[in-house]
């Protein structure tokens, strides 16, 4: 179900994207701050999802709710969509939607996301400097996520795409148990 969730999410997230650059190429981002807002208020009032997602509460009462809620904070396209996933009973996607209309702005933006885990945490001369080394290496803008996960013992984790650098400490220990364990 998840799978089709995002399936879903990814087209409906190509389609308001591409409204969205023909309207303004800057109009995107708020589009993307205006999901992120709902994405929110769905997750600090679970109840708000429990009312829209009912099926014995009309589709009109609901679309009430919600217009009440976001009409005045985010965009009309933001609105319209909204509305759209009540009609179509989807609006359960959009925590996928969010993440999916993040990743195909961050393309069309040229920008690559990166999440940098460490056991310590880093300063931000170091966060930058290896920003800037990355960004150098992939020629293009970077979005790091950075984290600190005191399980590493030491070194740090690098997750770029599908692909793990694992320079922490524990990474290294499990390799040579595994060596160990294969002799």
């Amino acid at each position: 179900m998840k799978a089709e969730a995002n399936a879903v999410a990814r087209q409906y997230a190509e389609a308001v994207l591409d409204i969205a650059y023909k309207a303004n190429s800057g109009a995107a981002d708020g589009i993307y701050n205006d999901i992120k807002l709902v994405n929110s208020a769905f997750t600090a009032e679970p109840d708000l999802g429990l009312v829209i997602g009912h099926p014995s509460v009309p589709s009109e009462e609901k679309r009430k709710i919600l217009v009440s809620l976001f009409q005045p904070r985010v965009q009309e396209l933001t609105l319209r969509l909204l509305e759209l996933l009540l009609d179509k009973r989807r609006i359960y996607i959009m925590p996928a939607l969010e993440a999916e209309f993040h990743a195909l702005l961050n393309v069309r933006k040229n920008v690559v996301s990166a999440s940098l885990t460490s056991a310590d945490k880093l300063s931000e001369n170091a966060v930058a400097d290896i920003k800037a080394r990355l960004t150098e290496h992939l020629g293009s803008s970077l979005e790091l996520d950075v984290k600190v996960d005191p399980t590493l013992l030491g070194g740090v984790v690098l997750k770029l795409g599908d692909q793990v650098i694992d320079g922490s400490l524990k990474g290294k220990l499990a390799n040579i148990e595994k060596i160990l364990m294969s002799v």
